[in-house]
């Protein structure tokens, strides 16, 4: 009897909402559609709607200013949502311009 191949456990693809990217799940940034308003979810395991953006800084931008991240979430982005992703994204890139 000849041994059984090793199985490879698949890695999960997500797609840049701005540039159509597809990277795993763990290199892109999730955002869901919550009661509370749009947050980040950095497990990419809170319930809810989601939608992901790459690292790219003029990715963030013009999901913002073409509303494409609000139509992938399927809601109206408050500016309270824009700053806690201004403040996500100063995190993640220190010294990195506003978004909006």
């Amino acid at each position: 009897m000849s041994p059984q191949p090793l199985k490879l456990r698949r890695t999960p693809v997500r797609t840049c909402v701005t540039c159509r990217k597809t990277e795993g799940k763990r290199a892109l940034h999730r955002f869901v559609r919550t009661a509370a308003g749009i947050e980040f979810d950095p497990g990419g395991k809170k319930a809810g709607r989601g939608a992901y953006l790459c690292a790219e800084i003029d990715c963030w931008r013009t999901a913002l200013q073409r509303n494409l991240l609000a139509r992938a979430l399927q809601c109206e982005i408050t500016a309270e949502d824009v700053q806690r992703m201004e403040t996500h994204m100063k995190k993640l890139v220190p010294g990195a311009p506003a978004i909006s």
